[in-house]
């Protein structure tokens, strides 16, 4: 089964350079955006959802992860959790 996803993905041109290149264009632009998040007052950032922390976690990361979808799973973990014990 590994090999048939694997050739599939191949076939559809999904394991290459360019959507690699179109992944990582994606993904400068979602960090262009968080970064922007940083210079809101910690006001707004609660008013959004995320905490001052979290979108410094966020702007750190490599360009191989989508910066604001990471943060958006992070913050929705955080206000989902519940009270710590």
């Amino acid at each position: 089964m590994r090999d048939y996803v694997l050739s599939q993905a191949i076939s559809q041109d999904e394991f290459g350079l360019v959507p690699f290149l179109r992944r990582v264009a994606r993904n400068w632009k979602a960090k262009r955006r968080i970064t922007v998040l940083a210079d809101f007052d910690d006001y707004m950032l609660r008013d959004i959802g995320v905490t001052r922390d979290e979108v410094q976690w966020a702007a750190g990361l490599p360009l191989t992860v989508n910066a604001a979808v990471a943060l958006e799973e992070r913050a929705f973990r955080r206000r989902h959790a519940g009270p710590s014990a």
